[in-house]
């Protein structure tokens, strides 16, 4: 990239950073919804209320392209793989939830007469880890920003409903008397069933504080698939797309971030099995991996996403239709009831 090219980034790159800036000072005040989505509400109002300069063009196009993927292949760094060997049965919880919204998600959104990017999205979204999936997933499956836009508003929407409701099943129905009034069982129902991290914790929250890290080590898993589901997206779509035009020699192609998101996430594991021996060497990896986990790339991601939610335009959203606002509502349901009757299929095991 020349000086010149570079220089022309800045503008557009401010402009996302400034939006990132903003999402974040949101946050502090309603955390619920997460930094990364209020970049998305924000860069989308402004962009449709009012016309962007032209100067902003190449950065807004970095932020939501390169800059995005980057950010996406660097997060495996904080995302160890150890995961798997700490949540016991909730392991098998989170990946049944994955595994059934993706692939009942593409039959259903057709179904629903949704193509399969905007499908998929929604799918990701809903089993993974909301925003973040989606927003590592759209690239590499080669999604419209307006995809992308409606699998963001479903995630949200849906999300902080599924966090007012889950609390409230457990208390006022049978579903506590099911989970065997256990915060244990519980938190394993919000981290295989709820959308965002956030929502997971404000859902385990409101019925036990103690029910916050079970729940998020379940989720974690979750975050985890980001990677695998990114090259399991790709190839499942590349395939459909060589049956539908009948060619049978369209090369495959796996986007690097997506693996190099695995092999970052291996090397965390090693960072974390090894923490006090480097820590005894005069570098702290648990400081350096929270304030990377908890403010460089939330603030990283929450400037991609304005960057996503600046090419956005409501009335191309709005072609779409509600039948992917129905959709994503049934899928919510649907996922959050398996991680219910797994759950409780596991509650006797659970102490």
């Amino acid at each position: 990239m020349s000086r010149s090219d570079a220089a022309a980034l800045w503008p557009g790159l401010l402009y996302c950073a400034g939006i990132a800036t903003l999402s974040f000072a949101t946050w502090l005040f309603f955390k619920p919804i997460s930094s990364l989505m209020w970049a998305f509400i924000y860069s989308i109002t402004i962009a449709n209320l009012v016309k962007l300069p032209d100067k902003f063009t190449q950065g807004i196009n970095y932020c939501a392209g390169d800059l995005l993927r980057g950010v996406i292949a660097s997060l495996g760094i904080v995302t160890s793989a150890l995961i798997w060997l700490q949540v016991g049965l909730g392991v098998l919880n989170a990946l049944a939830v994955v595994f059934f919204s993706y692939f009942f998600g593409i039959w259903l959104g057709k179904k629903f007469g949704l193509n399969r990017r905007i499908s998929t999205l929604i799918g990701v979204g809903t089993s993974i880890c909301g925003a973040s999936a989606i927003a590592a997933t759209g690239p590499a499956i080669g999604a419209k920003e307006e995809e992308m836009g409606v699998a963001l508003a479903c995630i949200t929407l849906f999300g902080l409903i599924a966090m007012f409701t889950y609390p409230f099943l457990y208390l006022s129905t049978g579903v506590g008397v099911l989970l065997r009034n256990s915060p244990s069982v519980y938190a394993i129902w919000c981290g295989s069933g709820v959308h965002e991290t956030a929502q997971v914790i404000a859902a385990a929250g409101a019925l036990d504080s103690n029910a916050i890290g079970p729940a998020i080590m379940v989720k974690s898993v979750r975050i985890f698939m980001i990677g695998p589901m990114i090259l399991l997206a790709t190839y499942v779509l590349s395939r459909s797309s060589q049956g539908e035009t009948g060619k049978s020699k369209t090369k495959v192609v796996i986007p690097a971030f997506g693996a190099i998101f695995i092999v970052n996430s291996i090397f965390c594991a090693l960072l974390d099995a090894n923490a006090s021996f480097i820590k005894a060497m005069g570098f702290d990896w648990s400081l350096v991996k929270g304030v990377l986990s908890g403010t460089v790339f939330p603030f990283l991601l929450a400037t991609t996403f304005a960057g996503v939610g600046s090419k956005v335009r409501f009335r191309l959203i709005a072609k779409i239709g509600l039948r992917a606002f129905a959709f994503g509502a049934l899928m919510a349901a649907l996922a959050g009831a398996l991680a219910l009757v797994l759950a409780i299929a596991v509650a006797p095991f659970v102490n």
